[in-house]
């Protein structure tokens, strides 16, 4: 038996039907196929999606700087909103202050000529009003527009003491008087003392 199993020729392959080579050939053309398309999807991948991901995470990293930078700006405007309302009421205080001071240089000019002309003695009394009436017209500047009127007649009132003081000092110590009572009137209206 085992020769005649030997003998046995083996089963020659069934020869190929036309269907059988078209479903091969068919079968190369698809892997082929699907190789090239394979081929495509990862050239198209590392070309051109690959590189737009790295841009697309590259612009939302920048954009979270920027929003962070935005948010620095915003916080720096508020800030500085604070220091120019401050920077403000500063200046006003300022302006305020510089006028108190204007008003009481302008008491001290006024209460030394009356203590000259007091001592009868019109040099003295002439040179403590000398620098009066540019600083009445810087007390005009910081006060009031309103206040101009007022201003502009105490002005008129130094002159007045300016040119009798020789003539009649009787007229000049009463102007004075008039011109001191003036101020503290202004001094009270708007500083509050």
């Amino acid at each position: 038996m085992g020769e005649a199993a030997e003998a046995r020729p083996e089963a020659e392959p069934k020869a190929e039907g036309r269907l059988g080579r078209f479903l091969r050939r068919a079968l190369r053309w698809a892997a082929a196929a699907g190789a090239v398309f394979a081929l495509g999807v990862a050239a198209t991948w590392f070309a051109q999606v690959r590189p737009r991901t790295q841009q697309i995470e590259a612009l939302i990293q920048a954009l979270a700087e920027v929003e962070a930078q935005r948010d620095q700006l915003q916080e720096q405007v508020a800030e500085l909103e604070g220091v120019r309302s401050e920077n403000k009421a500063l200046q006003a205080s300022l302006r305020e202050a510089q006028a108190r001071l204007d008003l009481l240089s302008i008491l001290v000019d006024v209460t030394t000529a009356q203590l000259a002309i007091a001592e009868e003695d019109p040099i003295a009394a002439k040179v403590a009003l000398e620098e009066t009436d540019q600083t009445l017209r810087d007390l005009g500047e910081k006060l009031d527009p309103r206040e101009a009127s007022a201003i502009a007649s105490l002005r008129e009132r130094v002159g007045l003491v300016l040119g009798e003081i020789d003539a009649d000092i009787f007229a000049a110590q009463r102007d004075l008087e008039v011109l001191a009572n003036s101020l503290l009137e202004i001094e009270r209206e708007h500083f509050g003392s």
